[in-house]
């Protein structure tokens, strides 16, 4: 697959991705102790061969939400997806995970909004083994399912509607001259990259608030990698598998 292939696999899936990256923050946390408008563009690039979808008049990127929730809300009627994009800013806040993802980073400033409700959890007693409670892993099956959901086809389309607005968007998180499919294709190598280790995980007592790996070669893993590995072996293989499936939605809509 060429390079243009690659960094036009998922623009939408890496920003759905880190969704699910994005709620990693909470992923280790202990308790803490007590004490201009530009005007309207059409969208007619599209780095995948097939010939472009008719031409879409896209709203300026202040005005995205309205375009994104129905055409996002059809990928899938998972709950979760539903809570996102009730929020702002959607374009925005997939830029930005992207951006963050690309250098390997977890995009916790957003994405709140599906953070698990149950607390991170361990299984042992202090001065023993600890090691990550499977229940702990059951937090993120909702979010896994919800990406896995979507058709790969649909998503692909999605992305070659949206594309110019995001590339927008992303120049705004501080690369006026960059290309948002470059800081995809570094985002999905990195989640693709994300070696699997069989659970339990051994953690142990971090700085402040935070859990680490026992494991150093785990520790020394990229931050959205750790936060991808804390899903549990069978979410990170779901979704890997489903982003491969991505990978060849893109070749087969050539």
């Amino acid at each position: 697959m060429s390079n243009t292939d690659t960094r036009a696999i998922a623009i939408i899936a890496t920003g759905l991705v880190a969704v699910l990256v994005g709620g990693g923050w909470w992923f280790m946390r202990r308790e803490a102790p007590t004490n201009s408008t530009p005007a309207a563009v059409t969208a007619t690039e599209a780095p995948i061969d097939k010939p472009a979808p008719p031409a879409v008049n896209l709203p300026p990127l202040d005005q995205m939400d309205a375009f994104l929730r129905p055409l996002l809300s059809a990928l899938s009627a998972r709950p979760e997806l539903a809570r996102w994009l009730a929020t702002d800013d959607l374009i925005g806040q997939l830029a930005f995970a992207i951006d963050r993802a690309g250098d390997g980073d977890t995009p916790s400033r957003d994405f709140k909004v599906v953070a698990p409700v149950a607390p991170f959890a361990v299984s042992g007693r202090s001065g023993t083994r600890r090691t990550i409670d499977p229940r702990s892993h059951r937090r993120y099956d909702g979010l896994v399912t919800t990406v896995t959901s979507m058709d790969a086809a649909k998503v692909v389309e999605i992305y070659r509607t949206i594309r110019p607005r995001l590339n927008e968007a992303y120049h705004r998180q501080g690369h006026p001259g960059g290309d948002v499919d470059r800081a995809v294709s570094k985002a999905l190598e990195v989640l693709l990259d994300t070696p699997i280790f069989k659970d339990p995980v051994v953690v142990i007592e971090g700085p402040g608030v935070l859990w680490e790996y026992a494991d150093p070669a785990l520790e020394a893993l990229e931050p959205s990698q750790k936060q991808l590995l804390r899903m549990g072996s069978n979410n990170v293989e779901r979704l890997q598998t489903w982003l491969r499936a991505l990978q060849m939605a893109i070749q087969s809509a050539r």
